[in-house]
């Protein structure tokens, strides 16, 4: 296990720090017929191993996660944020032009963005000044932790020097760090390969930094030293420390005398001897929206240490998260044809189990299981019963069996925050605790209170009765008595607890004694789980509750706008925040379950005219706001529905791509 350094906490900032607003000037992006790029939009790409860079169009980074590079290293813990930039600089005669850009707190300098005239998110970078044209693209290796910067330079009439220099972070991902004398910027120069190979090792312990330039001749200059107050603004927007350094070793030179394409990777690894710069080349096509997001659904399912398979919930922030990997499952895997990594990504899931059921985030190297999820074990079953569907796998019928068990294990008492009542119910001790994935919690405790009777935790519960003593008939026929006993119980009273009848839709939550009487999107596990004992008149009316007063353009609302807790507005502090987190932010993931609902009830046409409309809305956030070619985690539950949280979602993608699908038979 690496032995991470002391990280030195970042200084506190008074308000003369803020970083003064960025200039909206508007940048076109490639494609026709879209709205322009603003700067502060964000692009993202990644490896197979959840390995990424991730920045904005204008090259600020706003983020302490923006990075050139930062790596997912199975088994060591967090991810580590090891490349904040490549700086780029082009000497012409006594003119010096940067295309990079840094927010020092009271200005941004040097203000590349300026020469910037077009950009693509794939992402690639077109400036243009003194007569040349240079375009700058990035992209990442597949199998290994490394990016390449390609450049191409065009109109070149007299010599040009370029010097790039790599600005260095090498630190756990969500910390920051100011200048230290752990760090060793000491350069070793490999004079045995074709090209010129600089490496260096910031850390005992850490990925060493290999940097390698392709395509050109050049030269490295050690000159190690930090730059101190990089300004991150949205971390101040969200409340945390929002200042660090950065240390630069040194700078790669060229000289320019032709027009000429090179390229410079940077990674964790040697560049293969046959790599040449074409691999960095920008080849992609644009696609329809059901094809891009095939693209960026890619970006989630990654192989992790030993070759267990992986989800990786959100960029940039989130790792592995069981409820997020198994409700995205079906869109991720399962409409595309992946049975096979379905298949790996639940039984990764099973080998990982905490007395008995599924942690919400799964122990990793250093970091320790999270058990706040009993939803979790119950997803297992339902994406299990999916998987199963798609494949005779002898591998799923060990799946089945550790579905199984888990029922047993709650049926049992396996949490004890859990349990189940006369009736069959499944019901949630109050406490200091959020079990479901409406999970904020304050100082003051769980943000959105769902103990009792949750009425997606007992629609999940009943389902996974019915299915595992399906299963148990073949497997284990000994438990089948107790298991349809406790279903028929569930069955018969699940109903009268939670349908309101002067509401019209099925409460949320119910305390043995009361329903809350909240109108949330809870419900619709109730009405698309197959075999679930509500008349067809009440799902139909708790259907159309939900589309009055809950879906909008991007998702659906977590609490309806009427109720006296709604919270439109999804900003400020991380505690601002957690309290609209679930109280009337938008979430587009809702939308699968909701589509789900609309063709169970309405039927397929019905779907197929109300998802369009939708879809619409999704493409236009994907292809033009955020980070470009992804969707957000969240928007805010008021127009104009502003986006938040990660911009980056696993199961935000991974509905929108099913109900695309969905839209499309």
């Amino acid at each position: 296990m690496a032995i991470l350094p002391q990280w030195f906490p970042g200084r506190t900032r008074d308000s003369e720090g803020r970083a003064r607003a960025t200039r909206r000037q508007k940048l076109p992006l490639v494609a026709p017929g879209e709205r322009d790029a603003h700067p502060d939009d964000e692009w993202l790409i990644t490896n197979q191993s959840g390995s990424f860079a991730m920045g904005t169009v204008d090259r600020i980074p706003r983020r302490k996660y923006h990075s050139l590079l930062t790596v997912r290293e199975p088994g060591v813990g967090e991810p580590l944020n090891l490349l904040a930039e490549l700086e780029d600089w082009f000497i012409l005669g006594n003119e010096t032009v940067a295309l990079h850009n840094f927010d020092w707190g009271n200005s941004v300098e040097p203000d590349g963005a300026s020469h910037l005239v077009e950009f693509d998110p794939q992402p690639c970078w077109t400036y243009r000044f003194a007569g040349l044209e240079v375009t700058r693209a990035l992209t990442i290796e597949p199998e290994a932790d490394a990016v390449w910067v390609r450049y191409t330079v065009r109109g070149v009439t007299e010599p040009i020097q370029l010097r790039l220099r790599p600005l260095l972070r090498s630190r756990p991902i969500h910390d920051l760090t100011v200048a230290n004398p752990f760090l060793n910027g000491a350069v070793t120069i490999d004079d045995q390969r074709p090209h010129l190979e600089a490496r260096l090792r910031p850390y005992e312990g850490l990925p060493p930094i290999i940097m390698s330039l392709h395509g050109a001749a050049g030269w490295f200059s050690a000159d190690g030293h930090w730059y101190r107050g990089v300004h991150y603004a949205w971390e101040r927007q969200r409340g945390y420390e929002d200042a660090e350094d950065l240390f630069t070793p040194g700078e790669v030179g060229l000289h320019i005398t032709d027009d000429t394409t090179f390229a410079m990777r940077l990674g964790t690894t040697p560049s293969p001897l046959s790599t040449t710069a074409d691999i960095a080349g920008v080849t992609e096509a644009r696609q329809s929206f059901t094809h891009e997001l095939e693209r960026a659904a890619d970006a989630y399912l990654v192989e992790l240490g030993g070759g267990r398979a992986g989800v990786i919930a959100g960029y940039p922030w989130f790792g592995e998260w069981s409820r997020d990997a198994l409700i995205a499952l079906p869109g991720l895997c399962l409409a595309r044809g992946k049975v096979e990594e379905a298949v790996g990504i639940l039984e990764s899931l099973s080998q990982r189990r905490e007395n008995g059921l599924v942690p919400n985030i799964p122990q990793s190297g250093d970091v320790e299981a999270n058990t706040n999820a009993i939803d979790a074990s119950l997803l297992f079953v339902w994406a299990t019963a999916l998987t199963a569907k798609k494949t005779r796998s002898r591998r799923v019928s060990a799946l089945e069996e550790a579905s199984i068990e888990l029922v047993e294990a709650l049926l049992d008492g396996a949490d004890p925050r859990v349990s189940i009542d006369d009736e069959g119910f499944l019901f949630v001790e109050q406490g200091p605790w959020a079990l479901t994935w409406m999970d904020a919690m304050t100082d003051a405790g769980p943000v959105t209170p769902r103990c009792g009777y949750a009425v997606d935790l007992n629609a999940l519960w009943l389902s996974a009765l019915r299915t595992t003593a399906g299963w148990a008939a073949t497997l284990r026929p000994e438990i089948v008595p107790r298991l349809e006993e406790t279903a028929t119980k569930l069955a018969d009273h699940f109903e009268e607890r939670f349908w309101l009848q002067d509401q019209g839709f099925l409460t949320d939550t119910h305390d043995g004694i009361e329903p809350d009487g909240r109108l949330r999107p809870n419900q619709l596990w109730a009405l698309v789980l197959p075999d679930l004992p509500i008349r067809d008149a009440h799902k139909r009316a708790a259907l159309e509750a939900v589309r009055n007063k809950l879906l909008t353009p991007v998702g659906l609302r977590t609490l309806s706008s009427d109720d006296p807790q709604y919270r439109g507005t999804y900003a400020g502090s991380q505690a601002e925040r957690d309290l609209a987190y679930h109280q009337g932010t938008v979430w587009p993931w809702l939308l699968g379950l909701y589509a789900e609902a609309v063709r169970t009830i309405d039927g397929p046409d019905a779907a197929r005219d109300e998802l369009l409309p939708i879809l619409t809305g999704l493409w236009v956030h994907f292809r033009t706001e955020g980070c470009i070619g992804q969707l957000s985690e969240v928007f805010d539950g008021d127009p104009p529905h502003r986006p938040g949280g990660a911009p980056a979602q696993a199961w935000s993608v991974a509905e929108a791509l099913r109900i695309a699908m969905i839209a499309e038979r």
